[in-house]
């Protein structure tokens, strides 16, 4: 999800994954909750000018350890400057 519909920030501070339905973002939100991260769900309206989710996770030691749990075993098929700005703070956790 969040090498098609994710956003990385460069600094490795902040993350989110857009959707069009908010029972998917509830969900997510769900699952980043019990991972004990700090997210949050915002909503907009899209330039199309359809409803549209954003499911946050914010914080320099947030995104390291969520990539400790989603690229833990992961060989192939992401994309890897994502990953590197998510782990950039790996050491610092």
């Amino acid at each position: 999800m969040i090498d098609g519909d994710g956003w990385v920030q460069k600094t490795g501070y902040v993350m989110n994954i857009t959707t069009g339905s908010i029972g998917f973002a509830n969900g997510l939100l769900s699952v980043f909750q019990s991972w004990n991260l700090r997210t949050e769900i915002t909503s907009q309206i899209s330039n199309a000018g359809n409803l549209i989710y954003r499911v946050w996770v914010k914080g320099k030691y947030e995104l390291p350890k969520l990539a400790k749990i989603i690229y833990n075993e992961v060989i192939d098929y992401y994309a890897s400057y994502k990953k590197d700005y998510m782990t950039q703070r790996i050491n610092e956790i």
